[in-house]
């Protein structure tokens, strides 16, 4: 079974909207360029689904075995989105290092600029 046209429709133009989303905010520095290549990445699947289709048909039959094609858009895009929560996760992790080094450090402050006070 083939995509239908709606869904190719559909892909096509919220794939070009969300490509150009993802340029206002590179353009407006509110992204990481590390952020911009995935979801532009998921941009470029959504936008290749019309181009493709016969391909992702191919692959949804024949390599997966699944019965329908339109399933391989929520592999994928299931797919980006565990790429996408590990690397916050692994953001999130050395975040969490730097934020207990930079408490220590300002402990260790702290009680230096305390005994210089009573010293005084």
């Amino acid at each position: 079974m083939f995509m239908g046209l709606r869904i190719k429709i559909l892909s096509l133009v919220v794939g070009v909207i969300f490509f150009l989303f993802v340029l206002k905010f590179i353009k407006e520095n509110s992204f990481r360029p590390s952020y911009a290549i995935l979801w532009i990445l998921v941009s470029f699947f959504l936008v290749s689904i019309p181009v493709f289709e016969s391909f992702y048909v191919w692959v949804t039959y024949s390599v997966i075995g699944l019965n329908d094609a339109r399933n391989i858009i929520y592999i994928v895009l299931i797919g980006f989105l565990l790429v996408y929560a590990f690397y916050a996760t692994l953001k999130i992790s050395q975040m969490s290092d730097q934020i207990q080094e930079l408490i220590s450090f300002t402990a260790i402050l702290e009680a230096k600029i305390g005994k210089r006070g009573e010293d005084v």
